[in-house]
């Protein structure tokens, strides 16, 4: 046996429910302590101080038996968490749960939108304390292991407790504590020498029972197109859902009227219940269940408006007035005229409208693609001309269109205006023109290219949104390489091809030319054509195709056109085609003598060539009557001088035989007669100066050519003149000068001319042969200028300043001189030089061009008289210009008429010119009172018209002078914003009035009278700021009554007014005293509904009434006297006839009055001496009047919203009645009624009625008769019916 002091673990002990040890019975040795089961080492800080015995520690003898209740340990491990820590945290979790329980109790006993309801807390707290509380033992936690009594107990507490709270009972401590105290201590003495409870006596409920309360039905409210939308019928939109809000209120009848635009007349539409019932079903559910929005289908235009709405007690509910404007929808056309091609010529006019319809003023978006370059253009305001509508300042959702009167819907009517868009086609190719967007005045709005369009596939718009155009270049035609003074040679039996020279696009075949023919042998005088020349038409497929001709002749291209467009004929316009003659040749040969001796040595052949060179003469030469050798001569003229010289001795023959030249192959000649044998003696000569003689000559002109002459003189020459294989011989005899000058006679054809030298004979008359010749080109035509026209007129409209090219046409030889004088200008002609046949002349002033004269290279020349003349004009520039108005003065700056800050202005501009017009304008406004020099910067706007005429809204928000410069215009011609100046700008101005205001002097002053008299504030000083004189409209409120007097003041001279309050103004109570209305001398006003006001406190007048001067006296009244004298006094009275005595009063004595009676005060004793004196003071004690509100039953009963309800009072006393009643707010649950109103009212019999309309609990608070008067102290007690 050890004899160490056992070791006592030092946690808490186990819980009795967890170790139960029973005692071992008695035994011989001694008890020995078991050791808990868990072993704890030395750490153990308590040590047990009682005795123990001792004994072995291993093992309880076997004569105990330990036969203690099983245990389990806790569910959380002691070795994760001991004990204290997992009861401190369970009583934690208990006390927080109990925090968050008292939380919810205060949501609970609150009435606004964070409260909870009382079922929800009550099953919420039933289960949580309930598990809590049955989960707990579970856990084991010693000392917290209840059994299942107390766990049970403690839930039915707890229930109970959460039940309590969730029926929201008040328990009034401080009543019932105060009513205790005042039982037992308030205690006064009464008339009779009785102590007596004054509140008893004072606070008697019979006197006032019953109470009425009044329910209004929610709020029946309707409304239609609450969002004040604007709706539309049209393509694709058959019916429309007009919205009726309906508010608190379930109707059985709604009733519409349909007002015809066309006709004005109204078309009653009746919804029955039936149809209301399936828009409540239809109607979208929201949050609040009162409120329902109902669609009503309509498939007609016109202004729809609510008539009569009934609801299920067959009264009229409210109806909010408001209306929907259901217009056709708008829609545009692309219109073309009744000459309209696809396919156009540049130069030509579009052909295109736009066709817009719907409500106007409507605008347009189109757009016009260009060679793939698309632009978008707008139209604005677009509506006839003097059209007249409330939504040309702008359509708003504010107010209703019923203010303009319903006399004239036209403006509502579909209008369809056509817009031109006829506009010059100035280049080649694909144009295209769609319509993209439309709408009209309030909004609605048609977008063709969100139609069209689906994801990346876009639908190609229907015909009458778009139109596609080809444009094609104008052909053109001319002769290449040949012209008058280059004609074309067609030799005799061939065919040829005419040089014309074709420019067109590749896509505009077939092509028609027109071609005018003259045969050679019949043209005119100088290569006319002759009146009756033939004319041909030409059809080419190609471009490349060829005119084949067989005859000579003067060719004129007089027209040209292609599959699409007439074109242009150029420069040269006319071909000559001759015919050249056979080639033929002359000869004659003269022998070569030797000088000396006189014997021939060889053959001088002379060889006079006719035809075009160069020649290709054949011929045989026979020797001694050999054989022949053909040989050829290659001759580059048309006189040729061959030798023939052989070497050897012989006889030679020489036969001509062939000729060839350019035009001709083959031609045979007679060998026997250009025939020649060799047979052959100083030589006289003559020569050109020039040794390259050529010149060129004007027709009928003569032609001169020095000739350097060789010989004894005098001297004979003679010549030839050669053309069209004619030949003029000509001699010019005694030259005696060594230079010799040849005029030839005028030459009267044109082409080309040879000289030829032939002989010259000297003194001796030998002639001598001479082989020189000149060369001379005779032109065929004179030089001539003529104007060629622009798309076939020879007049032009351009817009100013730009520069125009008049088309010339020249014929002749590069350059010319052109004579030009403007008819309309008082300048000289102008002398113009022009090197290109197909020319322009550029002009930049307008008038009527002629032509005087021309000369070209080397000849004069003629003008064309029927083309010699050009008129060039101007469009006018665009203007634009105030429309007429009795509102607007005009002057070098126009001035609108005045306006009051924020009234809507418009101003109507006309434009002269092309639409659609861009004018840019802008606005300056200098704020009032600001210095005249002082603005703010100029705001920059824009205004689009698609017609001649535009609205123009002007700005009124703010107070000052708004100055509008409208200083550019441009329309579909002169669209240069550089050259859209207006050169005298409209200019208007306009001043803006601010609206006058009014304060009150002293706004925080309460100003007090007296009912009925005369003393107290007599004036209200209020500012007005304006102009002089000004009118008040001044609103005067009861708030007793709740009604309301207006008072008007017409005319006041000054800035500040006393304002004095008519007598028959003021009642009893509190004022409010505001301005609902102020107009100044301008005709401005400002509406003040919930403006600026100042409080008046009318107060009954005062009385001074001493206790001694009251004769009667009520029920439960205080009768005290003002004691003068020493106190204490002692006072003699009569009560009901019996005498009485008070002793000991100090200076005021006063007794309650606990019944009605007589009270008379019959003498007065001080403490001063024992005088009494007599006093014959009587005050009568009268009974306190009673009312019952509905025989004393509390009525509850609900109306709708503008209905009333009677009440009807009865009174018990002596009339009159004057009874003030309340008005509060019904009770909920758990909470108190605000009282919200209170009135008093006066009747002189025994019963009144009154209606109510308004919601609240109606009960009367005090009562007062004749005598005497009452006030509930606390609730009246009475029976519910």
């Amino acid at each position: 046996m050890s004899d160490e002091t056992p070791r006592i673990p030092s946690s808490f002990p186990r819980s009795p429910a967890t170790i139960r040890a029973r005692r071992a019975p008695p035994s011989p040795s001694p008890p020995i302590r078991a050791s808990p089961p868990r072993s704890v080492g030395a750490t153990g800080s308590a040590s047990v101080t009682s005795t123990l015995a001792t004994g072995p520690r291993t093992s309880a003898p076997p004569s105990i038996v330990q036969t203690g209740d099983v245990t389990l340990p806790p569910l959380i491990s002691l070795d994760t968490l001991d004990a204290p820590t997992q009861r401190l945290y369970a009583v934690g979790f208990f006390v927080l749960l109990q925090a968050w329980k008292f939380y919810d109790i205060a949501r609970l006993y609150t009435t606004d939108g964070d409260s909870i309801s009382e079922l929800w807390f009550c099953s919420k707290w039933l289960v949580l304390d309930g598990c809590f509380f049955w989960f707990l033992p579970l856990l084991r936690i010693p000392w917290l292991t209840f059994t299942p009594n107390f766990t049970l107990r403690t839930i039915a507490i707890f229930s109970v407790v959460d039940i309590f709270f969730s029926l929201k009972y008040e328990i009034p401590l401080a009543a019932i504590l105060g009513g205790l105290w005042k039982f037992v201590y308030d205690r006064e003495v009464s008339i009779s020498e009785k102590s007596v409870k004054w509140y008893d006596i004072v606070n008697n409920n019979s006197h006032i029972q019953g109470k009425y309360t009044v329910h209004i039905l929610p709020e029946g409210a309707v409304k239609l197109n609450p969002n004040a939308n604007c709706f539309c019928l049209g393509e694709g939109v058959t019916t429309i859902d007009l919205p009726i809000r309906i508010n608190g209120t379930n109707p059985i009848h709604i009733q519409l009227a349909r007002i015809d635009f066309d006709t004005g007349g109204a078309d009653m539409i009746d919804i029955s219940t039936k149809d209301i019932k399936k828009m409540l079903k239809r109607a979208e559910k929201g949050e609040d269940p009162k409120l329902h929005v109902l669609s009503y289908l309509v498939k007609q235009p016109g202004l729809y408006r609510l008539t009569k709405v009934t609801d299920v007690t067959q009264m009229d509910v409210r109806i909010y007035r408001s209306e929907a404007l259901v217009v056709s929808c708008p829609k545009a056309t692309l219109k073309v005229s009744p000459t309209y091609k696809r396919n156009k010529c540049k130069g030509d006019m579009s052909d295109l409208a736009l066709q817009v319809e719907g409500l106007a003023p409507l605008q347009i978006t189109y757009s016009r693609e260009m060679k793939g370059k698309p632009t978008v253009f707008t139209v604005q305001s677009i509506h006839p001309e003097n059209f007249e509508s409330p939504l040309l300042a702008g359509f708003s959702s504010d107010g209703t269109l019923a203010e303009q009167g319903d006399a004239s819907l036209s403006w509502a009517q579909r209008q369809n205006i056509p817009v031109p868009l006829n506009e010059s086609l100035g280049s080649s190719g694909d144009w295209a023109y769609s319509v993209d967007k439309v709408s009209d005045a309030c909004g609605n709005a048609v977008d063709y290219n969100a139609a069209y369009e689906d994801g990346d596939y876009v639908v190609p718009k229907r015909g009458s949104l778009s139109q596609s155009l080809k444009v094609h270049d104008r052909p053109l035609a001319r002769f290449l390489g040949c012209d008058p003074q280059h004609p074309m040679d067609l030799p005799k039996g061939t065919t040829g091809v005419l040089p014309i020279q074709l420019l067109s696009g590749p896509d505009d075949a077939p092509y028609e030319i027109e071609v005018i023919f003259t045969p050679y042998d019949r043209l005119g005088l100088a290569s006319e054509h002759a009146s009756d020349a033939a004319m041909k038409i030409h059809k080419l497929k190609t471009l490349n195709q060829v005119i084949s001709i067989k005859e000579p002749g003067l060719y004129n291209v007089k027209t040209i056109s292609s599959d699409f467009c007439s074109g242009d004929v150029m420069e040269p316009a006319s071909c000559l085609v001759i015919t050249p003659p056979e080639p033929s040749m002359a000869m004659r040969s003269d022998e070569i003598l030797d000088k000396c001796t006189g014997s021939s040595i060889g053959l001088t052949i002379d060889l006079t060539l006719v035809g075009a060179p160069p020649f290709e003469l054949s011929y045989r030469l026979v020797k001694d009557n050999g054989n022949p050798v053909v040989k050829t001569l290659t001759i580059e003229r048309t006189r040729h001088q061959v030798q023939f010289t052989p070497a050897d001795a012989g006889h030679y023959a020489y036969e001509f035989f062939s000729l060839r030249d350019k035009n001709y192959a083959n031609i045979k000649i007679d060998p026997k007669i250009n025939h020649v044998e060799q047979t052959v003696k100083p030589m006289a000569g003559a020569i050109f100066v020039d040794p390259s003689p050529r010149k060129k000559a004007c027709i009928d002109q003569p032609v001169e050519f020095d000739v350097k002459m060789q010989g004894m003189p005098p001297l004979t020459l003679n010549y030839e003149l050669i053309h069209n294989g004619k030949r003029t011989k000509m001699t010019e005899p005694n030259i005696t000068t060594g230079i010799h000058t040849i005029r030839t006679p005028p030459l009267a054809n044109g082409g080309e001319y040879a000289l030829a030298l032939t002989t010259v004979e000297d003194e001796s008359g030998c002639q001598i042969f001479v082989g020189s010749e000149a060369k001379i080109d005779v032109r065929w035509q004179r030089p001539k200028a003529q104007f060629s026209s622009i798309e076939g007129k020879m007049s032009v409209r351009a817009l100013e300043g730009k520069t125009i090219d008049i088309p010339l046409r020249l014929t002749g030889e590069s350059p010319w001189d052109v004579s030009v004088r403007n008819l309309d200008s008082n300048e000289p002609a102008r002398q113009l030089k022009f090197s290109g046949s197909n020319a322009y002349l550029t002009v930049r002033d307008p008038g009527r061009y002629k032509l005087e004269s021309v000369h070209d290279n080397g000849c004069p020349g003629t003008i064309t008289e029927s083309d010699s003349t050009f008129l060039i004009t101007w469009i006018a520039r665009p203007m634009l210009k105030l429309a007429e108005s009795s509102s607007t003065t005009k002057g070098d700056v126009f001035t609108r008429k005045d306006v009051c800050e924020g009234d809507e202005d418009a101003i109507e501009l006309a434009f002269v010119g092309s639409p659609p017009f861009t004018i840019d304008y802008e606005r300056t406004f200098r704020p009032e009172g600001y210095d005249l020099r002082r603005a703010l910067d100029p705001v920059p706007q824009k205004l689009t018209a698609g017609l001649g005429v535009a609205t123009v809204r002007l700005e009124t928000s703010q107070a000052g002078v708004n100055r509008y410069k409208f200083s550019r215009i441009a329309d579909s011609l002169y669209d240069n914003p550089r050259e859209s100046l207006v050169q005298n700008p409209v200019i208007l101005e306009q001043t803006i009035h601010s609206r006058p205001s009014t304060s009150f002097a002293n706004p925080s002053k309460v100003y007090k009278y007296c009912l009925d008299a005369g003393a107290g504030d007599d004036i209200i000083p209020i500012q007005l700021h304006g102009k002089a004189p000004f009118s008040l409209t001044i609103n005067i409120k009861h708030f007793n009554t709740g009604k309301s007097d207006v008072i008007n003041i017409p005319h006041i001279d000054s800035t500040i007014f006393n304002f004095r309050i008519p007598s028959h103004a003021l009642t009893l109570g509190s004022h409010a005293v505001s301005v609902l209305k102020v107009k100044d001398a301008r005709g401005c006003v400002r509406k003040t509904m919930e403006g600026p006001h100042v409080m008046v406190a009318v107060a009954d007048m005062p009385t001074i009434s001493p206790s001694s001067q009251q004769t009667n006296y009520c029920v439960g009244d205080r009768i005290s006297f003002t004691l003068s004298g020493v106190p204490p006094f002692a006072v003699e009275y009569e009560w009901n006839g019996v005498l009485m005595k008070a002793h000991n009063q100090p200076s005021e004595f006063a007794r309650v009055a606990e019944k009605p009676g007589n009270f008379t005060i019959t003498g007065l004793q001080d403490s001063a001496s024992d005088c009494k004196v007599n006093v014959g003071l009587t005050q009568i004690v009268r009974e306190v009047p009673s009312v019952r509100i509905s025989d004393g039953y509390t009525v509850v009963r609900g109306i709708p919203e503008g209905d009333q309800a009677e009440i009807h009072f009865d009174f018990y006393g002596t009339p009159p009645f004057t009874f003030t009643y309340t008005r509060s707010e019904i009770a909920k649950k758990g909470s108190k009624p605000r009282i919200l109103e209170m009135h008093s009212q006066t009747t002189d019999g025994y019963k009144y009625s009154m209606f109510a309309s308004q919601e609240g609990t109606y009960e009367v608070v005090s009562i007062e008769d004749n005598y005497c008067s009452y006030a509930a102290g606390k609730a009246n007690s009475g029976r519910k019916r």
